[in-house]
Order: structure tokens, then sequence, then C-alpha cells
């Protein structure tokens, strides 16, 4: 099941273009089972979710990207922010409270240097730096591809993750109708819900997908895949 945890909308991330709606029916056509809606610091309700689902006859799920010390986090099962949440440690403990998933969005940001080349020893002591981090060890899984990361980037994050052992996903971060479709989050079982969802990114159960033919290029890319999902 092809899941993207990881959309912004213009109806509440002021950086965003695409509308709900108009991107859940892009997913469907695109062939994913899903999207979620994870706007900054901000919950969508539950009725409005379903109707957006219901009209584009795609599973359309909440979520919210919280914006913490440490890096953003994809947070699933909270319905409110409470003051404190922008430390990643108080963040976990009201995650846990509700039992939902965290997870941490493009990991390169805040950690590698813009500009900074593989193989130079500031990258070096940046992938340091970013292993003995505490937000890594915080959350359920964390984005080994981003769609709107250059390819250094992304490898930056395979390296992190796979230093720590962190469990890999991977999202489009759309802001744009146009990101939908490049990459998604591969779930072993199907799901019908947020509690659904939140069990399987708990267990751990997924994977990193993207299109056959994709290349990351960056957040100003138009690249599309070759072939739909199958």
């Amino acid at each position: 099941m092809l899941i993207d945890l990881h959309c912004h909308t213009i109806e509440r991330s002021d950086d965003s273009t695409a509308s709900a709606i108009d991107l859940a029916r892009k997913a469907q056509e695109m062939g994913l089972d899903g999207i979620c809606l994870t706007d900054h610091d901000t919950f969508w309700p539950a009725d409005e979710v379903k109707r957006i689902s219901d009209e584009a006859e795609i599973l359309v799920l909440a979520g919210v990207e919280i914006n913490t010390d440490g890096g953003h986090a994809l947070v699933f099962g909270l319905d409110e922010y409470i003051f404190g949440m922008h430390r990643p440690a108080f963040l976990r403990e009201q995650v846990d409270r509700v039992n939902g998933a965290m997870l941490m969005a493009h990991p390169y940001r805040r950690s590698l240097p813009w500009g900074v080349a593989p193989g130079t020893k500031s990258y070096d002591e940046a992938l340091k730096r970013a292993i003995t981090g505490e937000f890594i060890r915080v959350v359920d899984g964390a984005e080994v591809i981003n769609g709107r990361a250059t390819e250094i980037q992304n490898e930056f994050a395979r390296l992190l993750l796979d230093a720590v052992g962190t469990p890999k996903l991977s999202n489009s971060d759309t802001h744009t109708v146009e990101g939908i479709g490049h990459v998604a989050t591969e779930l072993e079982r199907e799901v019908y819900d947020v509690a659904g969802l939140i069990v399987e990114l708990q267990t751990g159960r997924f994977r990193p997908w993207s299109a056959p033919g994709w290349i990351a290029s960056g957040m100003n890319s138009n690249n599309t895949p070759t072939t739909r999902p199958g």
C-alpha cells in the first residue's frame, strides 16, 4: 500500500500552492493509495478530511508537521498543539500519551550545511554531529528520501539512518500538485484510518518507495516518474 505521509496544502500551509482536494485527486490519478495532510503546526478537522477523502475517492488521513529545536517531526495521533512541543523529548512524551507515531522529516536539514560536499571534512563532521543528535533517537522512523531534496541530501539521510538504525521511509513533502506521485511510503498491510497507520508506523512495517525513473534534484524540480505505481 503506497501512502504519501507528508503533504502540504494551501489551506493550512502558507508556503503551499496546492489545495487538499487537488492533491488527493492527483494522488488517485497517479496510482497512490492514500495521502496524509501534514501542514505546519496546525490540525485538520476530521469532518473536513473525510469530505476530501470521499470526494476524491482515495484515502486521506490527517497528521501534522511540528517544528522542533532538533528538526521537523511528522506526527500522527495528536489533535492539538501544546506549548513545549518545540522540544523533541517533550513532543515524544505527548505522542506517547496518545499512543501515536512520530517521524523525522528531511533529516539533512539543520544538519548538512548548504553546499558542503561529500568527502570533505565539513561533511564528515556534519554527519558525526547528526549521528549523536537527540531527535533521531526519539522517532519511529525518518525520511531517507524526501521529494524536495537533492541526491546529496538524501544520501546524507541514508548514511545517518544506517548509522543509527532508524527505520526508513520516503515522502514527497510536496507543496505543489505536481509533486505527488514521485515518492511515497510503502506499507506492508492495508490501513483505513489514522489508528491503523499508527500501528504500522510503530511496528516498522514500511519501506521507502520511489517511482521508476524518478531522480531527486531538489525542491524546484518538476521531474516526473516514468511509470505509474503497479
